[in-house]
């Protein structure tokens, strides 16, 4: 269904917000923070894509928001904790 290498994901052309929550979801469980989903791997696509555009980035912004509400990943600014070197918040992969 969604395709999340690094070539960039297959999301359909109107993608619900259930749909981004799965990518959202997989991104998160391979160790990656709200932050460098929305500006690395999901928001250059929405941007560059001929299928989608605004209403995917405010989809995106909204799954993202509700994915980490919980956690103590970051989501919009760079903690501390976060490296690029790591790939991601805490450490973590």
């Amino acid at each position: 269904m969604i395709d999340t290498t690094p070539s960039g994901p297959d999301i359909d052309p109107e993608p619900t917000k259930a749909d981004l929550r799965a990518v959202v979801e997989d991104l998160q469980a391979e160790g990656l923070c709200g932050r460098r989903i929305a500006e690395h791997r999901l928001g250059p696509h929405f941007i560059t894509s001929p299928v989608h555009g605004q209403r995917e980035i405010d989809l995106l912004d909204e799954v993202i928001e509700e994915v980490y509400a919980e956690t103590d990943l970051c989501v919009e600014t760079r903690q501390s904790e976060c490296s690029r070197l790591r790939g991601g918040c805490n450490g973590q992969r």
